[in-house]
């Protein structure tokens, strides 16, 4: 009963309680209190009002086919990075910004107009120095109190053209993205002269060699693996160091547990004592890193990566790769006729095999490779020359341009599609 006549003493108004009661009331009686109180104030409902558009639709709705889009506010990179899908677009500039650009040009324009008409009229009035200095002055004042105001509009202006401005790029003048070649077009090649890097004649290369489309992501990065840990697994071989139950000595307590103010030891072996063992040390042929890869993998791994450098661009055939001279400076200035090594070249990897009985004199050729150009390229860091039997999946990926002689690409050709 009491309740009941609380809720009405509380409609009626005789009676209301402060806010910090309401806010001590219990969850229930708030309630309850909200239930009985008649809805005299309507609430309003809670409406969510999107005002920017969260998707790059184009700027003209009307034409469909309008290159012009709008970069989204809930988007965070750069326009300018690679990745973006506005790189290399011109930023297109909106009319109302265009609009306000030509008002602020003509506003400008108007005062330099006024500021001529005042000092032609100061002229004029020379012969009244003292009045025509006081026309100098209050035109300049008013003329720095317009320029003041006119500041100050233009960072209003600023402010709301920043808050209302539509980051607009047009697609159309973005540059065109490089495309391969198609097959069987791609396999056609030009061979260059090493020495003055002119197309000397063109050249087929074999389709199940270098014309393997799509290329096998999976096959190259187990050739990587396994080549690696080949290399990881060569590393120190046979090093084997010794542990606690190895290492000379005795395993009597050095010195008493307490009273000594040292800390406390038991044998004279510890691996962080000088003459102690070695903690986690090699331990010869247990520590081995390589791992198993088929032939045939490994080889379909390198046809990958050789239709790979065709694929991107990336691979240079030359006639053959011999020096006249083993001088560094006469090689760089060869290489840099192709693009390779210097500051600004790229690095390449370069496979030859050379056979004695071609060349001019027999001596001049060792291992597959001239002498004198494997000892000029031996100082150019961006350069590695290797014989095609070296001729690997992680070089060829660590290198951006391969170079390919005649008699390599003959040997590739042979040895790869032996199995075939």
């Amino acid at each position: 009963m009491s309740h009941i006549m609380m809720t009405r003493r509380l409609v009626s108004g005789l009676r209301r309680p402060p806010p910090s009661v309401t806010c001590l009331m219990s969850p229930l009686e708030n309630l309850s209190l909200q239930t009985h109180i008649p809805n005299s104030i309507p609430r309003r409902p809670l409406v969510l009002s999107y005002n920017h558009s969260f998707s790059s639709a184009a700027h003209k709705k009307d034409d469909p086919n309008s290159t012009i889009v709008e970069l989204p506010p809930n988007l965070k990179f750069d326009p300018r990075a690679k990745s973006s899908p506005f790189y290399g677009a011109e930023r297109v500039e909106s009319e109302q910004k265009k609009r306000k650009k030509e008002q602020k040009q003509k506003a400008n324009d108007d005062q330099v107009d006024i500021k001529a008409s005042s000092s032609a009229t100061i002229d004029k009035e020379s012969d009244d120095q003292k009045v025509g200095n006081d026309a100098v002055e209050a035109s300049s004042g008013t003329i720095d109190e317009e320029e003041e105001y006119d500041d100050y509009d233009d960072a209003d202006d600023e402010e709301e053209d920043e808050e209302e401005e539509r980051i607009l790029y047009d697609l159309s003048t973005k540059p065109d993205v490089a495309r391969a070649i198609p097959l069987p077009q791609r396999l056609h090649v030009p061979v260059l002269d090493i020495r003055t890097g002119e197309e000397v004649g063109t050249f087929h290369l074999s389709e199940k060699t270098f014309g393997n489309d799509p290329i096998r992501v999976d096959i190259l990065q187990r050739v990587v693996v396994w080549q690696r840990n080949k290399f990881r697994g060569k590393r120190n071989a046979g090093a084997r160091t010794k542990t606690v139950s190895e290492v000379s000595g005795s395993g009597r307590k050095v010195r008493p547990q307490k009273g000594g103010g040292t800390a406390r030891a038991g044998h004279s072996r510890p691996a962080h004592w000088r003459g102690g063992a070695k903690a986690h040390g090699p331990k010869g042929k247990i520590q081995d890193y390589t791992t198993k890869l088929n032939k045939k993998v490994r080889k379909m791994g390198v046809r990958h990566a050789l239709s790979q450098k065709l694929k991107e661009g990336s691979l240079i055939i030359t006639s053959d790769m011999a020096a006249p001279t083993h001088k560094t400076k006469d090689m760089y200035a060869m290489l840099d006729r192709l693009g390779i090594a210097g500051k600004k070249g790229d690095m390449a990897l370069m496979i030859d095999d050379a056979d004695p009985n071609d060349a001019e004199n027999e001596a001049s050729v060792y291992g597959g490779l001239d002498v004198n150009f494997k000892v000029a390229t031996g100082n150019l860091k961006k350069v590695k020359m290797l014989n095609q039997k070296g001729c690997h999946v992680y070089s060829m990926l660590k290198f951006k341009k391969l170079v390919l002689s005649l008699a390599a690409v003959r040997s590739l050709e042979e040895r790869l599609e032996r199995d075939l």
